[in-house]
């Protein structure tokens, strides 16, 4: 019986030797280059190309604006029409995010990023050498599609690497390229139309700002999203990796998920609601600023394009004020804490909505040429402060709510707040010319209040 039990007892030895051979070994932990791991110095410089990157597709933006009344000479058309050539633009920044904001959570954010920002600046060719309008229209249309790529994907990017106390700053510098760029177009716009270049060079000089920045940000920006680069480091590795249909999954996220995420998620809806109706404000003073101070006060195009530099120093002004605000209120509480709540960007929000309509009402009010012109160019001041203000912190509120899913997100919010920007523009000329610019922007403080 002795025996017996002994003889069982070195088989079940046995098996469980011969089964602990057959187990495989215990999974090292992966390892892969972290982004959260890379210096500060490496860091800011992904961070700075790529938002030279949105500046430049977003100067493109408004760059036709100055061209408006040349263009329609040459095509023998109206003014509304030839507003098509913004509007055209801003829409395809609507319809480009629901494919590049999936397509960065699939494949990675370079591919889209980069693949999208060559087809943008691709565009410029046929946009400077079509001689037809439509031709024009369509090649505008299209570059906006295709430059929706940065504007859908570099804030997502920046919660790839920065953690939230530095995220602020850094989205800061994002909105400085998502609005800087709008009001820099139309005063180098104009310059270069009333030149000997005439209007189709706004469309080179794009090219050329695209190919200078495009280059050193194609060498220099690497893969940022955690997931795609841990799936290379474990092929890397020679681990298996299970993957879903990319087709399927694509698919799947590319026809629903920002639709979804518009449709489910009640912050998000509201967020979007209100940077759009900021985001639709700021292209309609595209039309607004040139025709109070070039129609109504009989300035040049060219000197009357300079009323952009007081919403310019409004925007930065703000871009310093949230640096200042990240620093000394944001992160002293995430290092106290561990953590930070997204409900903490609100205070600046807060504040841009009170400079907004008190711009507006300034802008309105002091319209008449028989006011000096001056209060009416300090007003703009605080119209880019509060455009400022609420854009940068609502977009980072969006990106410390849904992280992993903030392209996606991103994708909903510019897809809502592009189409209000490419369709208020287009009424801008009758509303101006039938109201007068003081109650024409009146209303808008009122609608904004």
């Amino acid at each position: 019986m002795a025996q017996n039990t002994e003889v069982a007892q070195y088989q079940d030895v046995e098996k469980s030797q011969q089964a602990a051979a057959e187990r495989p070994p215990a999974m090292a932990p992966l390892e892969y280059d972290d982004p959260f791991n890379w210096s500060n110095r490496r860091k800011w410089c992904i961070t700075v190309l790529m938002s030279l990157c949105t500046l430049t597709a977003t100067l493109c933006s408004s760059i036709f604006s100055s061209t408006i009344v040349v263009t329609a000479q040459e095509f023998d058309t109206s003014e509304t029409v030839m507003l098509l050539g913004v509007s055209l633009f801003v829409g395809g920044f609507s319809f480009g995010p629901l494919l590049w904001g999936p397509m960065s959570e699939l494949v990675g954010r370079r591919i889209p990023l980069f693949g999208g920002y060559f087809l943008f600046a691709l565009m410029q060719i046929p946009t400077a050498l079509s001689p037809s309008l439509a031709g024009v229209l369509i090649s505008r249309f299209l570059a906006g599609c295709f430059g929706a790529a940065p504007i859908a994907l570099v804030s997502a990017s920046y919660a790839d690497f920065w953690d939230p106390s530095n995220r602020g700053i850094a989205s800061a510098l994002y909105s400085v390229a998502a609005y800087a760029g709008p009001t820099l177009g139309p005063i180098l716009g104009s310059f270069v139309t009333e030149s000997h270049l005439g209007w189709r060079w706004t469309a080179w000089l794009v090219l050329i700002l695209a190919t200078a920045v495009g280059i050193p940000a194609f060498i220099l920006v690497p893969e940022t999203y955690g997931p795609v680069l841990k799936e290379r480091a474990a092929r890397k590795q020679g681990l298996s990796v299970t993957k879903s249909n990319p087709f399927q999954n694509f698919i799947r996220k590319y026809l629903s998920k920002p639709m979804v995420m518009l449709l489910h998620e009640p912050v998000l809806d509201i967020m979007t609601i209100y940077i759009s109706i900021v985001y639709a404000i700021m292209y309609l003073t595209f039309f607004s600023f040139p025709y109070a101070f070039s129609q109504e006060r009989g300035w040049s195009r060219q000197i009357g394009s300079l009323s952009f530099l007081s919403m310019l120093v409004g925007i930065l002004t703000s871009c310093a004020a949230i640096a200042i605000y990240s620093a000394k209120y944001y992160q002293p509480r995430y290092k106290a804490r561990g953590k930070v709540l997204p409900e903490d960007r609100l205070p600046p929000i807060m504040v841009g909505a009170i400079c907004l309509p008190v711009g507006l009402f300034w802008f309105g009010w002091t319209a008449s040429p028989s006011i000096p012109w001056v209060p009416q160019m300090v007003s703009g001041f605080f119209i880019g402060a509060g455009v400022m203000l609420i854009f940068t912190n609502g977009i980072v509120y969006i990106v410390d709510i849904y992280l992993s899913s903030a392209a996606s997100a991103m994708a909903a919010n510019t897809f809502v707040r592009s189409a209000a920007a490419a369709g208020l523009p287009l009424a801008a000329p009758t509303m101006y010319r039938s109201l007068g610019t003081s109650w024409a922007t009146t209303i808008l403080g009122f609608i904004w209040s």
